[in-house]
């Protein structure tokens, strides 16, 4: 019976030290049950366990101190939010000087026990003198205290010699050696169990390490690293704590976490969170980021030390020790990212590759950081009262953002940083830096609509702190000359055609930024000219105001010129080369080609920095060189197999240096690295810092444009292959594009389940791949065919500028409405006469050299002499002038035609142009079985509301009708009807509001001489985009043709045209070339026509005089439809 006792106040007396329970009325049970004091607890532990009174002395004066110590306001329970700097050590485990002379009372009884020689006398006393202040005689007192590391000479011996024979969860642990290193045997310790002693002997060595370290900082505050070498022996101890005790799960059938672990082992994990709170605080002063070669051991340490801190917290619950978990949490974030910032220094310019880069292998550790910040922020702060700001919260939204920027700041990794935006929205008040994060990050995620209301907000609460002169809420000048530039690049990029609120909008927003520009800053000064170049030059676009837009373009460009010349950007020379290219009295293309060249030089990785200058190549009429550019920028985020077959080996003499040894894998050839000169060595923080720097500081400049995500950087590459497509078209026919067929979709084919981060309803990733991997082998069976019979079609000769055939090609789509394309306007097949002239065209169309430079004699002719030609012009003036157009919502106005009743007769209706069998035109063909059974049919295409709850679902499904669209064209310049009809079909299946399906299908029904239904799918197109310049120019090219059937209620000329439609034809196209069409010398040309055909001879030779000269040097592509008026 005594020995139970004994035991039992054994372990009663562990237990409430090891738990720290100093303020508890009732720390202890009797055997029975019964509470006890710890008066109480302390008498009958003298009376059952004899011989050990110095025990009951030491835990009697421990509890003493400990109490005076959570007396101390600053100390606030050893548990609160102080904090004294953050970093500073300060007074941290001192005490105030009123409690000094009650502890001196302890001292003076410790100091009676010395000569029980114990260990724990020693140790207690070294806490005694340091909460008195004096650290050097608390080094003295450890220094008696023979091997500290050694916790099992901390036990009673007489009492462990009574125990340990007993106890199931004995810790036999061997003594540790000079280096402090562990025998094996630390592999089988535990401390969960406190009856032997070990937990508490482990607690009190910590609690003197701990001490011991913090007079080092106090004693040789210039030398950091005596304090840091005695907290990293406490390391392997640590590890012993960390696998010794159960981890934190769910209490059963209550969902709560299970913090009695914890609540076992309050002090000792109450020593060990200040132990390595203050190592890492060491540490991030002294440990070097970048260490040279070899020189890894302090970094190492940083790490280690992180490592077993995130290690220790998830046994802590979310209340314990706020503050200071706060500071070792920003701490580690920090060292993340300037490590991040460390690594991404020493690797290639990747620039938009990183779009395709999985997210690295370090974020997963910061994010699992930032949870545990924002579960204790959660506790620690409150929503903000009236004058007040939640700072903790907004440093922490920014030491975010900078996690994501030094992540690469790709917009498929958003959701967790949006995540946290709309949580700290909940613990702030109209926070402008919550809301400028937002609006760059919502945009940059693929939610514009939403980016747009939150710059508003951001605009409206910093305008107006701005204007009552509430200098704390208005943020600073340089953020908001930057924020509202990028938002005005932002609303420019999302104007539509139809967008021109938007534009006004972004007009509005560069006019309130340059009210706090500082002239002096050069490099805000050239943002803001550049930003104002872009908006004249959208607004000239958007506006369709003839009057305004000479001198709209006229001032975008000089403003691109004062940007270039304040700071040069290549964003800056990228713009000019765009100015530069378009028709007008400013149109330089040699200074375009060379602006374009520089801007490539400066951003190498950007596909379409290359494409604009491959299509300003092909304007000036430079096929090879364009050719090898547009290789080039093929290559920009391929493999180096995909990269060295496309190319096929062959060198390209460009004109600008360092092209091919710049594009971060593009060129096969390798390039010598030049020394690099020894890195500063980078800290976390500076060596004295008493306060963490805010964590605004981190943050990286705002880039002149978002980085691509991988579906931007996907139709950035599809964008590129169509124009390919164009070129090869244009030089070798259209049977060179068909040889090229196969590889597109080849490509696509790799590409498409990776883009999509979600499977969509409407077309399965997989079925869809199967589809193209079809289409693929049908298209290289024609295309054999195509080789055997007319290999003398495939020369490589080169054209005029006049030659080139109007592709059908993918929009440059805008965020909200999406814009469309301009598709061929001179259709023509080997066996269907041609409408205008009566001729009959090959299946390849101007093969040669000579028939394109034709077209300008031709033009010249017609304008200079007479209209005997005139017919014969339309089908070889142009080459791929397209015009963006946006989808307006289906409703009839009263210039609509009733659509319903006009295609009701139809035997081809706009609900029936496909019949939902996949690939139908390949049993025509009858090609060689394929490998597989064919996939099932597709579900339906969803439904309008459904694609715009998905933006980026639409802009795939664009895409991919956009190319079955091209191939549909070409196959329909080849003479194969039937493949044309199909894959317009495929095209209607992938996005069924694409006007351009209808205008593929009009083309199709004007290749048959079926004029009536051409007529009717025009209208469909113009019904869902009334603006549409395809579609409007190939109508009005069908009214002004002599009609096939005859109406005898219908005024004809002598032509066979009829005179009312005449007058229709003149008045679209005089409206359209006031507006979308200014520029497409097609829609001048049939306004020429429509003039002649009224007798209008003066305005018919302005006509044609403009058409000729907006068609005699142009892209192969037109240049906002291939990559955009603006970045």
């Amino acid at each position: 019976m005594a020995l139970a006792k004994d035991r039992h106040y054994w372990t009663q007396l562990r237990s409430a030290l090891t738990a720290g329970q100093w303020s508890s009325p009732t720390p202890a049970k009797t055997p029975k049950g019964i509470a006890l004091s710890w008066s109480e607890l302390f008498r009958k532990f003298n009376k059952h366990v004899k011989g050990f009174t110095e025990v009951t002395q030491i835990a009697s004066q421990t509890r003493t101190l400990a109490l005076l110590l959570e007396a101390d306001s600053r100390e606030a329970g050893l548990e609160g939010s102080r904090s004294d700097g953050y970093l500073a050590l300060g007074d941290e485990c001192t005490l105030l000087e009123e409690h000094i002379p009650e502890a001196r009372e302890g001292l003076e009884v410790l100091m009676k026990l010395e000569t029980s020689k114990l260990n724990s006398v020693y140790l207690t006393l070294s806490f005694y003198v340091y909460a008195l202040g004096r650290p050097s005689e608390c080094l003295s007192y450890l220094e008696k205290v023979p091997n500290l590391l050694d916790f099992r000479n901390h036990i009673p011996t007489n009492a462990a010699a009574t125990l340990r024979p007993n106890t199931a969860s004995t810790l036999q642990i061997h003594e540790f050696s000079g280096t402090t290193s562990l025998t094996s045997a630390e592999s089988s310790a535990s401390v969960t169990d406190v009856n032997d002693g070990m937990a508490w002997a482990i607690t009190e060595t910590i609690r003197n390490l701990c001490l011991q370290g913090m007079s080092y900082e106090k004693l040789s505050s210039n030398e950091p690293q005596k304090a840091l070498n005695v907290y990293s022996t406490a390391l392997p101890i640590l590890s012993i704590v960390e696998s010794g005790i159960p981890c934190v799960l769910p209490a059963t059938g209550t969902g709560k976490l299970d913090f009695s672990s914890f609540t076992r082992f309050h002090e000792l994990w109450l020593w060990v969170e200040r132990l390595l709170r203050r190592a890492i605080i060491l540490a991030s002063r002294t440990c070097v980021l970048n260490p040279a070669q070899g020189q890894n051991e302090d970094s190492n340490l940083l790490w280690t030390l992180f490592s077993h801190y995130r290690t220790c917290s998830i046994y802590w619950p979310t209340k314990f020790k706020t503050e200071q978990r706060s500071t070792v949490a920003v701490l580690h974030l920090r060292a993340l990212i300037l490590r991040a910032r460390i690594l991404s220094s020493k690797s290639p310019d990747r620039s938009s590759l990183d779009a395709d880069k999985p997210p690295p292998a370090w974020l997963s550790d910061a994010r699992s950081v930032i949870n545990e910040y924002r579960a204790i922020l959660n506790i620690c702060t409150r929503f903000p009262k009236a004058g007040e700001r939640n700072t903790k919260v907004e440093d922490f939204v920014d030491l975010c953002v900078a996690v994501w920027e030094a992540g690469g700041a790709i917009g498929d990794h958003t959701s967790w940083v949006i995540d946290i935006l709309w949580w700290a929205t909940r613990l702030t008040f109209n926070s402008f830096k919550i809301y400028r994060h937002m609006t760059r990050i919502l945009y940059i995620s693929g939610d514009p609509q939403l980016a747009r209301r939150t710059l508003r907000l951001y605009v409206q609460v910093v305008g107006k702190a701005w204007e009552a002169g509430v200098g704390v809420d208005a943020d600073t000048d340089q953020h908001w000359v930057e924020t509202l530039i990028q938002g005005a690049r932002m609303l420019c990029r999302l104007a539509g055609p139809s967008g021109v609120e938007d534009a006004r909008e972004a007009g509005e927003l560069i006019k309130n930024a340059k009210t706090r520009l500082d002239k002096d800053n050069k490099e805000l000064v050239a943002s803001v000219n550049l930003g104002e170049g872009i908006w004249s030059s959208v607004m000239a676009l958007v506006e369709y105001d003839p009057r305004t837009r000479p001198a709209r373009l006229a001032h975008a460009l000089a403003q691109f010129a004062a940007s270039i010349e304040t700071l040069p950007t290549p964003s800056a020379y990228y713009h000019l080369a765009i100015a530069l290219a378009r028709p007008g009295p400013q149109q330089d293309l040699d200074q375009a080609v060379a602006s374009a060249s520089t801007a490539v030089e400066g951003a190498s990785g950007d596909i379409r920095f290359w494409h604009l200058l491959g299509l300003l190549l092909t304007a000036n009429e430079q096929w090879s060189k364009a050719r090898g550019v547009f290789e080039i920028a093929a290559g920009i985020g391929e493999s180096e197999d995909d990269v060295t077959e496309e190319r096929g080996g062959n060198a390209i003499n460009l004109q600008v240096q360092g092209f091919e040894s710049k594009t971060g894998g593009a060129s096969g050839h390798g390039h010598t690295e030049l020394p690099v000169p020894p890195a500063q060595p980078i800290f976390i923080l500076e060596l004295n810092s008493e306060v963490i720097p805010p964590s605004a500081a981190l943050l990286q400049p705002v880039p002149d444009y978002p980085s691509p995500s991988r579906q931007d950087m996907f139709e950035y590459a599809m964008q590129l292959r169509m124009t390919q497509l164009a070129l090869a078209e244009h030089v070798e026919g259209a049977e060179g594009a068909a040889l090229r067929w196969v590889e597109v979709f080849g490509w696509v084919a790799d590409r498409k389940g990776v883009v999509s981060e979600q499977q969509r309803s409407s077309i399965d990733t997989t079925r869809a791949s199967e589809e193209i991997r079809q289409f693929s082998e049908y298209i290289h069976t024609n295309v054999q065919t195509l080789e055997s019979g007319n290999q003398a079609a495939h020369s490589s000769e080169k054209r005029g500028s006049n030659g080139h055939r109007i592709l059908n090609g993918v929009n440059e789509e805008t965020k909200d409405p999406p814009p469309i394309l301009v598709t061929p306007a001179s259709p023509a097949t080997p066996d269907t006469p041609d409408i205008n002239s009566g001729e009959k065209r090959s299946t390849s169309i101007d093969q040669d050299s000579s028939k394109g430079k034709k077209v300008q004699q031709m033009l010249k002719n017609r304008v200079h002499k007479s209209q005997a030609r005139i017919s014969t012009i339309s089908r070889k003036i142009g080459h791929g002038m397209v015009k963006n157009s946006s989808v307006v919502s289906l409703r009839r106005t009263t210039s609509a035609p009733d659509f319903h009743t006009l295609l009701q007769h139809s035997p081809y209706q706009a609900s029936s142009i496909h019949s939902r069998r996949r690939l139908s035109f390949i049993r025509h063909q009858e090609p060689p079985p394929s490998s597989s059974p064919p996939p099932p049919p597709p579900a339906l295409s969803p439904g309008r509301q459904e694609t715009k709850r998905n933006t980026r679902m639409a802009k795939e499904n664009r895409l991919l009708s956009d190319l079955w669209l091209m191939s549909a064209a070409t196959f329909r310049r080849l003479g194969k009807i039937e493949q044309a009809k199909g894959a317009i079909q495929e095209g209607e299946v992938k996005d069924e509001d694409n006007p351009a399906v209808w205008v593929q299908l009009g083309l199709y029904y004007t290749a048959l001489g079926h004029d009536r239904h051409a007529i009717d799918a025009f209208h469909k197109a113009l019904f869902i985009a009334p603006d549409d310049v395809s579609a409007t120019v190939h109508l009005c090219r069908v009214y002004l043709s002599p009609s096939q059937t005859s109406n005898s209620n219908r005024v004809e000329n002598d032509k066979g045209i009829h005179l009312d439609n005449v007058d229709l034809a003149a008045g679209m196209l005089s409206h359209s070339v006031e507006g979308a069409a200014w520029d497409v010398p097609e829609a001048w040309y049939f306004l020429a026509k429509a003039y002649a055909l009224q007798g209008r001879k003066d305005k018919e030779w302005k006509a044609l005089t403009l058409a000729l000269s907006l068609s005699e040097r142009r892209s192969i592509r037109d240049i906002g439809l291939a990559v955009g008026w603006c970045l």
